[in-house]
């Protein structure tokens, strides 16, 4: 695929074009740059010549001006024979404005980011067809190369407002992961909701009490971008609240620890071996279903002032064990500064440790 893009007429200013056409050759387009102050029957010409596919022009000057400048545009292209070619424009806001009053501009660009324009010239552009966005974590990735997905915690105190949350954040489009927060109460008790302390309902998170409240948090991601929702794993009964997470959210992964949520942090009263073999036990469960799986382990540690020494030794065996219990997709989390006041040099120090050096790949 080939572009040819120029700022035209009496418009000196290449700034934006110039990304632009940067972004297309990383994206594997050919692409010929015009220059400044380019007339239009050169641009049109050499469109002609190279056969071009996508005409890109840029004007950042008096919108009035611009209206003229594209009506010329418009009479001129039956003329180099190009009709049926791709015209995108790219400009200030306002003369974006201008640039929409004319058809044969198949896009308009102006305060958009990157993302917009790599869906464009990828084909996923959504402003031109919606389609819901990929609903699986790896195909999420893929598809949102080259950015990374953008995910936050999320759990208020009230079941309805946390439900409301939801359906705004899905429709603003920000989030690509929405990590629900489930209060202490649905962590450690959903399944035994009798030992239940209700005076500590809502305390840390959103109160659920039913696989179908479960589902009616799940139903407000359906809007927007429709984002993933992740849920970490209860602090007990991990298999049959894995497998409850996966019926009524599609939990996109499992977040487990490998020696935590037990007596050693009081999330639960199990005790320290049992809870590994059960967490261990949550993991191998999780690979058998094709889940990606986070074992969330070497912050749990950092987060208590554990020696470095200790969350390098605890990160590398969470991924050894994953790979052991035969899980495919891995996430690793980091959290940096984790114990405070290191410095960002001996972060990353810490993953090279556990990562770098590694003979093994995931």
């Amino acid at each position: 695929m080939k572009i040819v893009g120029a700022v035209v007429e009496n418009c000196v200013h290449v700034a934006g074009i110039l990304a632009f056409l940067g972004i297309a050759r990383d994206l594997g387009y050919e692409t010929i740059f015009l220059g400044p102050a380019t007339p239009i029957d050169k641009l049109l010409g050499v469109a002609v010549e190279t056969k071009a596919d996508i005409i890109a022009v840029s004007y950042r000057l008096t919108p009035s001006v611009a209206r003229e400048i594209f009506k010329q545009i418009e009479e001129k292209i039956p003329k180099y024979g190009l009709e049926n070619r791709k015209f995108i424009f790219g400009g200030t806001p306002a003369v974006a404005k201008v640039a929409k009053e004319f058809e044969f501009f198949d896009r308009t660009f102006s305060t958009e980011g990157q993302r917009e324009i790599i869906k464009y010239l990828k084909g996923t552009d959504e402003k031109q067809t919606f389609r819901i966005p990929a609903q699986n974590l790896i195909e999420r990735i893929k598809e949102n190369d080259p950015y990374p997905l953008m995910r936050h915690h999320f759990g208020l105190s009230s079941l309805d407002q946390t439900i409301e949350g939801i359906e705004k954040i899905s429709e603003s489009q920000i989030l690509d992961v929405i990590s629900l927060a489930p209060d202490q109460n649905t962590q450690q008790f959903f399944f035994e909701p009798d030992k239940m302390d209700r005076s500590l309902d809502g305390a840390g998170g959103v109160p659920v009490r039913s696989k179908e409240d479960f589902e009616k948090l799940y139903n407000a991601t359906r809007r927007g971008n429709y984002p993933l929702m992740r849920v970490y794993s209860g602090t007990t009964h991990l298999i049959e609240m894995a497998e409850l997470l996966q019926r009524s959210v599609k939990n996109a992964w499992a977040a487990i620890p490998l020696s935590w949520y037990n007596e050693l942090d009081g999330r639960s009263g199990r005790k320290f071996v049992e809870a590994v073999k059960e967490n261990m036990e949550a993991i191998k469960w999780h690979s058998d279903h094709g889940i990606p799986v986070e074992i969330n382990e070497p912050h749990q540690w950092g987060l208590r002032n554990a020696h470095d020494v200790i969350f390098v030794t605890m990160a590398y065996l969470a991924a050894y064990v994953a790979k052991k219990l035969g899980v495919r997709n891995y996430v690793a989390q980091h959290m940096f500064n984790t114990p405070a006041g290191l410095s960002p040099k001996m972060d990353l120090a810490k993953r090279t440790c556990v990562y770098g050096r590694s003979k093994w790949s995931m």
